[in-house]
């Protein structure tokens, strides 16, 4: 029997009515009557005239990255779907859990996990965020963001896809094929001959190892670093060489 559970999710009704249930800060002071007389009553009863908000809530902006298209727009709330203002494709933004067997493609502009009990056997994750923690044995799996790679995760290095790369505490891989990717984040060991366009940290309790281009790097306090590094441009040729930072 197949699982998936979305989670995090709020529709817009439930936004009004947090807005409703918004209370005012309490005063330190009576306050002045304003510039037209209005008293303190008014002030915090919307129904007079002169009445003043006290405190309002603003919707939280949310990032998203259109699934069908690429574009990437904004919108406000936290709701389940919208509407690419490219090419108009409804697009789902809840996250989905994947906990046992999968054989189906889900889409969305939230985030996918597949947990250490979860295999996909058949379908394409396609996610902003894209976790995996368990076993791809077919399909694939593309974070229009970040793929994140956890302890256990087993799949093929052709099987999934992101611009960022996270290497989750405890995980540990080694990539036969030469891994591209726009920033990456090492908080477990990583081994690989690796090409990041962007920036690439190693967090304290990291290691990585192998061949290394990119042009720029971190190391923090903790991280360890193994490889052979090419720091700058890629057509920098001379290679440094650097040993257990």
């Amino acid at each position: 029997m197949t699982k998936n559970r979305k989670v995090n999710t709020l529709d817009s009704y439930a936004t009004i009515r947090a807005v409703a249930r918004t209370k005012p800060a309490p005063a330190t002071q009576p306050p002045a009557p304003d510039s037209h007389g209005a008293s303190d009553e008014a002030a915090h009863d919307p129904q007079k005239p002169g009445a003043r908000v006290a405190r309002t809530t603003v919707p939280v902006k949310h990032q998203i990255d259109c699934y069908e298209c690429g574009y990437k727009f904004q919108v406000h709330g936290r709701a389940t779907t919208t509407h690419c203002p490219k090419c108009r494709a409804l697009l789902d933004l809840s996250d989905h859990i994947i906990d046992t067997e999968w054989v189906d493609t889900i889409k969305t502009a939230g985030t996918i996990r597949l947990t250490p009990t979860g295999v996909l056997k058949n379908g394409d994750l396609i996610g902003a965020d894209v976790i995996l923690e368990g076993i791809i044995e077919g399909g694939r799996a593309r974070a229009l963001r970040t793929l994140e790679l956890g302890a256990g995760a087993i799949f093929s290095e052709k099987a999934v896809s992101g611009p960022d790369l996270r290497i989750a505490p405890g995980a540990d891989f080694k990539f036969k094929q030469e891994a591209k990717y726009r920033n990456v984040e090492v908080l477990g060991t990583l081994s690989a001959r690796l090409e990041a366009t962007g920036v690439i940290i190693v967090k304290p309790g990291g290691l990585l190892e192998g061949e290394v281009q990119t042009e720029h790097l971190i190391v923090e306090d903790g991280g360890g670093l193994k490889a052979t590094l090419r720091i700058g441009p890629k057509a920098e040729l001379a290679p440094e060489s650097e040993e257990g930072a």
